[in-house]
């Protein structure tokens, strides 16, 4: 069983739980994900099964698209309101006005530098800040650029302070310490208080299928709902070789591609890689080395 499945994650899950319950329900242990969403966010997670698995490196690095509500006035130490509450400024706040939110909304916009929240996934000196974290330890990681391609309201409620807002970003960016730094720029405070993936990894939230139909359906089932392994190498440039190079290709003979003309070796892919094809049969991938050709990545059995 190889493919891709979009499956739309519930909140109040890890995206490793989904991972289990998807090797119980297929008998397959060959699954992996493109890109952890956090336990009370739901939406987009693109699964890979069997030879996808190997496809993921290319998948995570493509940019991703949410649905998200800040909360103003209340402040957590995990930036989002199911953590411990360190402020609730709440009370007497005087309401932000629209366009100021707009505007603070906005300064996000292009590249920017973010510091990973305490409770992250970044390693510092080989440990997760998270585990620091709940040891009461404080440690803080260096600030990483970021890009945040379009950032929009899409509702205010000024009364109660609601901000739902539609984000477009680089993989790496953390959408709640987007919340918490509008609450900086604001000076009201602010955590996350809803989280929906829309779209990663070229897949979208129109096209996702809900845990509980994927897992009713069997196996057979499951099987008829991943999608082609060509979906994981969407952003790389395509190459086509003829049957012999097919051949060479897949016994990991570098010749594979010496009766390519050079024209096709002017335009490199994403990072100079290419999904290497024989008719609609993915192959792998390989990369073009200046002055060197090409070299075998990655070989699908």
């Amino acid at each position: 069983m190889n493919g891709i499945l979009n499956l739309l994650k519930p909140a109040g899950m890890t995206s490793h739980d989904c991972i289990a319950v998807l090797r119980k329900a297929t008998g397959l242990r060959r699954i992996g994900h493109t890109g952890t969403l956090d336990p009370n966010a739901c939406g987009v997670l693109p699964l890979c099964f069997g030879q996808a698995t190997r496809l993921i490196e290319y998948m995570e690095d493509e940019d991703k698209s949410y649905r998200c509500e800040a909360l103003l006035g209340v402040v957590t130490d995990t930036q989002d309101i199911w953590g411990n509450l360190l402020e609730d400024r709440r009370a007497g706040l005087e309401p932000i006005r629209e366009e100021a939110l707009r505007d603070a909304l906005q300064s996000f916009e292009g590249d920017i530098m973010q510091t990973p929240p305490a409770y992250s996934a970044v390693k510092i000196k080989g440990k997760r800040m998270y585990r620091y974290a709940r040891e009461g330890i404080q440690v803080e990681a260096e600030p990483r650029r970021i890009t945040v391609h379009k950032i929009r309201l899409i509702r205010y409620d000024a009364q109660n302070g609601r901000a739902l807002f539609d984000i477009r970003c680089s993989k790496g960016t953390y959408v709640r310490t987007i919340c918490h730094d509008l609450g900086l720029n604001l000076g009201t405070g602010a955590s996350m208080s809803f989280l929906l993936r829309t779209g990663s990894s070229g897949l979208d939230l129109n096209s996702s299928h809900a845990l509980e139909r994927v897992t009713a359906s069997g196996r057979d089932g499951v099987a008829s709902l991943l999608l082609p392994l060509s979906e994981g190498v969407r952003t790389l440039r395509r190459l086509d070789v003829d049957e012999l190079g097919a051949a060479l290709f897949l016994n990991g003979n570098p010749s594979f591609a010496d009766r390519i003309g050079r024209a096709n070796s002017v335009q490199a892919g994403t990072a100079g890689r290419y999904a290497v094809y024989a008719g609609e049969r993915l192959l792998g991938t390989a990369c073009l080395e200046k002055g060197k050709g090409y070299r075998i990545l990655k070989v699908l059995n």
